[in-house]
């Protein structure tokens, strides 16, 4: 009889605003043993940006994370390293409350606190690169939106990446947020083009109660259409915010950004801005995971 390789999976929602909200995302606890077909199997059976954990290669990290979308591997992903990190801390594989996390996209520093019987796990980023601005026309196509409800009178339509470039699209208000209705190939073809990978409309003026921004997701080949959450945006979005709203004054900024909404998922992301000599000096993701269920799987 052959044997059958039984790998756990730990199922978890982040970023969660409501039972219902956050972006879901398995997380493989113990995952040295899988091969690279094997974990982007499993994302594609799950269908979501899917995390692995796994023992760092690297003598400077405690921890090492891979992360796969249904149709490729990629960089740091900021709700999935949340999760990972919150099941290495349950599952006592991880002790201290600083972290260093190896990723294929470069080592990152997460901090860990519980609050209210929650563990609230930030995730270091790097300082911003601003890219070029991007005129509208071609961007309102792709959203399908009318060029006319792209706000530019106080910032740009502009890459930015903390991490990973997200093209930032400033938006009317919520009502023409909701109805983006994307071009899918002329997105990611414009995505190409800017060597982006995703568009991340948004607006300052949301309906959404105790939030600074409200923003969507639409990532660039991933095997779903949209994210219901997105730290490595929302913090794309708190340093761009901290830039043309707060003109890089001096201090620390925390910026509540809502997602998700449009998906039936409500989520909040709270990216952390620090500010010092007219530019950004620190950015980070903040946020935490509830586990939803666990389950074996055989390979």
């Amino acid at each position: 009889m052959t044997d059958v390789h039984q790998i756990e999976v730990v199922h978890t929602r982040v970023f969660a605003a409501s039972p219902q909200g956050g972006n879901p995302c398995p997380v493989i606890p113990s995952a040295d043993s899988l091969t690279d077909a094997q974990m982007q199997a499993l994302a594609r059976k799950f269908g979501l940006d899917t995390v692995f954990v796994l023992n760092p290669s690297s003598n400077t990290a405690d921890i090492r994370l891979r992360y796969f979308v249904p149709d490729h591997e990629m960089g740091v992903s900021g709700h999935a390293t949340i999760a990972a990190i919150t099941i290495a801390i349950l599952n006592n594989r991880l002790k201290s409350d600083k972290v260093r996390i190896e990723t294929i996209t470069g080592i990152f520093e997460v901090k860990t606190v519980m609050v209210r019987h929650s563990l609230i796990v930030t995730l270091e980023q790097n300082k911003p690169v601003f890219g070029p601005t991007v005129p509208p026309d071609g961007v309102a196509r792709a959203l399908r939106v009318p060029a006319s409800k792209i706000v530019l009178a106080n910032s740009p339509i502009q890459s930015v990446s903390v991490s990973r470039a997200k093209l930032l699209v400033p938006l009317l208000d919520s009502n023409v947020l909701d109805a983006v209705k994307p071009d899918y190939e002329a997105l990611w073809k414009l995505c190409d083009q800017l060597q982006v990978t995703g568009l991340y409309p948004f607006t300052r003026q949301t309906s959404k109660e105790n939030t600074d921004a409200e923003g969507r997701q639409f990532p660039l080949r991933a095997g779903f259409p949209e994210d219901a959450a997105t730290g490595v945006a929302a913090a794309a979005l708190g340093a761009y915010l901290a830039t043309y709203d707060r003109k890089c004054r001096t201090g620390k900024y925390v910026f509540r950004i809502a997602q998700g909404y449009a998906m039936g998922a409500p989520s909040l992301i709270e990216a952390v801005v620090e500010c010092r000599d007219q530019g950004v000096t620190r950015t980070a993701v903040r946020g935490a995971a509830q586990v939803t269920g666990r389950e074996h799987i055989a390979l």
